[in-house]
């Protein structure tokens, strides 16, 4: 019986150091993910900060061609008026939506 305890002391002791070892590799490689994630941030926010700067850049320069054509406040109260409509088509949207839902009683 103790010939059979000792024997089993070793794969025991081999086991543990296993697990231990395991989680150890575990916890690294955790690590190793949120650092990534952290990389893949920041190079998505530096991308988001170029697109709108060059947005900026290309809206100014149609803007400035379109002070030298003389369209810039036409254009720009052409897309006033596109607003507004789109503005009251969704209101009125939203309203009978609203007004359907109260009559359905579905929310």
């Amino acid at each position: 019986m103790s010939k059979r305890i000792l024997t089993l002391i070793p794969v025991a002791a081999l086991l543990a150091i296993s697990s231990a070892h395991a989680d150890s590799l575990i916890q690294s490689l955790n690590r190793v993910d949120n650092s990534l994630n952290k990389v893949q941030n920041t190079i998505h926010g530096t991308q988001n900060t170029i697109r709108d700067g060059q947005n900026k850049i290309d809206n100014t320069q149609r803007a400035i061609g379109e002070i030298q054509d003389g369209t810039y406040v036409e254009k720009r109260v052409e897309n006033k008026v596109r607003q507004q409509k789109r503005r009251a088509v969704n209101g009125l949207i939203n309203k009978s939506s609203n007004a359907i839902r109260k009559a359905t009683n579905t929310y």
